[in-house]
């Protein structure tokens, strides 16, 4: 009499495909790869990541199209940015501790979950409303906002989780040159908003020959290219996911130029060696430091100021089309982003040198890197307060405003995370700046909320001196952050030893 085996034998499953495509990815560059070339690999695909990273920094040619082509109100439009920012900042917490204990290999994971199937859904939105007969400000239906809204919140997750895992890698190869580590995937990122401004000034990406995006087509195009770079980062996921302890901990290995060989044995349990695991890249005792952390009174000081700053200058980036549509003159609003994001990018890439050298140990007289904080922010209140004394005779000292407000951009998000590195270490980057990104969530949500306000109240017959009362509001806010980072650095972290880091 025959009896069926129990299930308990049957043994595992078979790998599937993607698991067997992995599987020999990762054989192959242990085989024939040391750890030098691995390093450079893994920094390399990390910059090119960032490079398509901020299509999210291009929401302000996508809110002028809302307002004109789909018709959306500002306050609508700013509530959408609010939810990007939502969604790209206020889960970082939890993105830079899983960053830390799995690798941030596992980040990227969720970059074509999220961006892929956002933006092909705002394309379908954008194509309903426009066959809506008789749409305008006041009759577009909720349900389309909200839809827009959380489009936008995973596409500002996936952008925070390709950015992120780039950034804590880059940093964790090279912690002996953190400031510029830091500094490239970040100038990276900006660069990959100069790209998007201007590859959408081509004539295809226009509606109906205006100066408008067609909004069906870009959100198809930027689908289209996250399913490219999905696929990219699954071969980077591949090569780095087994080796990331050996990466992140090279200082223990004798020799860089060896194969790594001894990492290619063939895993009879391969079907799990995609899903997160906790390893040597999991910094020691990390959640008694992390509650250390967030009991400190200086984190919550710079938490403060760092809402106090980047909320402005989000609100200034989302909010630039309308800034310009209702000024005294006119400019071409793909031209401003661009000098915003090639600004951004200078200082993101020279500061993060500057950092490094200014405070380094080999110099007669080195500088502590708050020094930089106190001028990136002076050039930020300026830029912002600038803005109310612009008119027909001096519009050309809009592209100086366009310069400051990228130069401050740019070099916060690039001293900022430098410094906390160094205060609360750069084996804890990913938890300790993650949770600083609740700040310019906070922030922009509030700012811009106020601005949608403003605009909509004040502003309908144009005219600067309507957002006076804002960018009153954005310079002082920027001169207080200025105060409070001053005040953490000589009042709490020079007594604890870091007068100079």
């Amino acid at each position: 009499m025959s009896s069926k085996p129990p299930a308990s034998s049957a043994g595992p499953p078979r790998p599937n495909f993607l698991h067997r495509v992995s599987h020999h990815i990762r054989r192959y560059s242990s085989l024939h790869l040391s750890l030098a070339n691995l390093k450079r690999i893994a920094f390399a695909i990390s910059l090119l990541s960032c490079l398509s990273a901020g299509s999210i920094m291009l929401f302000s040619l996508f809110s002028t199209a809302l307002h004109e082509i789909v018709g959306l109100t500002y306050f609508q439009i700013n509530f959408i940015a609010a939810m990007s920012s939502i969604g790209m900042y206020l889960c970082l917490p939890g993105l830079g501790y899983l960053g830390d204990c799995y690798g941030p290999a596992v980040l990227l994971l969720l970059l074509i979950w999220f961006f892929c199937p956002s933006y092909f859904f705002n394309s379908v939105l954008v194509a309903r409303l426009q066959q809506l007969p008789g749409s305008s400000y006041d009759q577009v239906p909720s349900s389309y906002v909200y839809g827009f809204a959380t489009a936008f919140f995973f596409i500002g997750l996936a952008t925070s989780s390709l950015y992120f895992a780039s950034v804590i890698t880059c940093a964790k190869i090279y912690p002996d040159h953190k400031g510029l580590a830091i500094s490239l995937p970040i100038t990276c990122y900006g660069l990959s908003s100069l790209f998007g401004s201007q590859l959408m000034k081509m004539a295809y990406f226009k509606h109906d020959g205006s100066s408008y995006l067609d909004l069906h087509k870009a959100f198809n195009f930027f689908g289209v290219l996250y399913i490219i770079m999905g696929i990219l980062n699954f071969v980077s996921n591949s090569i780095v996911i087994v080796e990331q302890d050996v990466l992140f901990a090279a200082p223990s290995l004798p020799d860089e130029t060896t194969p790594l060989v001894s990492l290619a044995a063939d895993d009879e349990d391969d079907s799990n060696s995609l899903l997160p695991q906790r390893s040597l890249v999991e910094p020691q005792h990390h959640h008694q430091r992390y509650i250390q952390f967030l009991h400190d009174k200086s984190a919550w000081i710079l938490l403060v100021a760092t809402a106090l700053n980047l909320g402005p200058l989000e609100s200034y980036q989302v909010n630039l089309g309308s800034i310009l549509k209702n000024s005294t003159y006119h400019t071409d609003l793909s031209n401003q982003v661009s000098i915003i994001a090639t600004s951004s990018t200078i200082s993101r890439l020279v500061l993060g040198g500057l950092s490094d050298y200014i405070s380094s140990d080999k110099r007669a007289y080195p500088i502590c890197r708050v020094w930089l904080i106190v001028l990136v922010l002076v050039v930020g209140a300026v830029g912002q307060v600038a803005n109310m004394y612009i008119s027909e005779d001096n519009e050309q000292w809009y592209y100086i405003i366009s310069i400051l407000n990228g130069f401050s951009y740019g070099g916060l998000f690039t001293v900022l995370p430098t410094i906390v590195a160094s205060i609360w270490g750069i084996d804890m980057m990913g938890s300790t700046w993650g949770s600083f990104m609740v700040a310019p969530a906070i922030g922009s949500v509030g700012y811009s909320l106020f601005y949608g306000k403003q605009i909509d109240s004040n502003c309908v017959n144009g005219g600067a001196s309507c957002l006076s009362e804002y960018f009153n509001v954005t310079g002082v806010s920027m001169a207080c952050s200025l105060v409070l980072v001053v005040a953490v650095w000589k009042l709490i972290w020079a007594k604890r030893g870091f007068a100079l880091f």
